[in-house]
């Protein structure tokens, strides 16, 4: 789909791109890969707040989500841990996981005391719409915001900020691996 990137209003609310600059009309795929807010936005008033939070909920977000026009762009609060367990889901083709950050524990003569156990929900979204994602997220490290994330081999992700660029985060994937990385200055 092509979707008209330009100044928008939600109210008294106007997001505005990076640098304040648009590209006109643009189609998903590359509003994606750039990161062009006003599209997000458009698409979330299009399809409504409570389904972007269905969504996040079936990809295991359970962080407190506001409903407003500003959750197209990440507006709550969600830990790195749940957004790249959400963004496996992509790279597992649609099947949810459960992140975790331990996988086992041993005591100095070797004995396990903690072995995770688990994979995930199961299918949180058809297939076809897993591949549609997976396709824009390949363009966000092909010709997007995420380039240099680009390595030898397919990788597909997705690239943020929030205001004032006090954070910055890429979480990806290849085949074996999905990955969030997060930077910021939380002074």
């Amino acid at each position: 789909d092509t979707l008209v990137d330009g100044p928008i209003s939600v109210g008294n609310w106007r997001p505005s791109n990076y640098d304040d600059q648009y590209f006109g009309p643009v189609t998903l795929r590359d509003a994606f890969a750039r990161s062009l807010n006003s599209v997000a936005v458009q698409v979330s008033e299009r399809i409504g707040h409570a389904r972007v939070i269905d969504a996040a909920r079936r990809l295991g977000v359970t962080a407190d989500l506001t409903g407003g026009p500003s959750i197209a762009l990440g507006a709550s609060g969600v830990s790195l841990m749940e957004m790249t367990g959400a963004y496996a889901a992509f790279a597992n083709r649609g099947n949810g996981v459960w992140p975790y950050g331990i996988a086992q524990i041993v005591d100095s003569q070797g004995n396990v005391l903690y072995k995770r156990g688990g994979s995930g929900p199961g299918r949180v979204m058809g297939a076809h719409a897993a591949s549609e994602m997976l396709d824009m997220m390949q363009a966000v490290v092909l010709s997007g915001t995420g380039r240099a994330a680009a390595l030898d081999r397919p990788v597909a992700g997705k690239t943020g900020t929030s205001q004032d660029y006090r954070d910055a985060w890429f979480i990806g994937f290849t085949a074996e691996l999905t990955t969030g990385v997060w930077v910021g200055n939380d002074d």
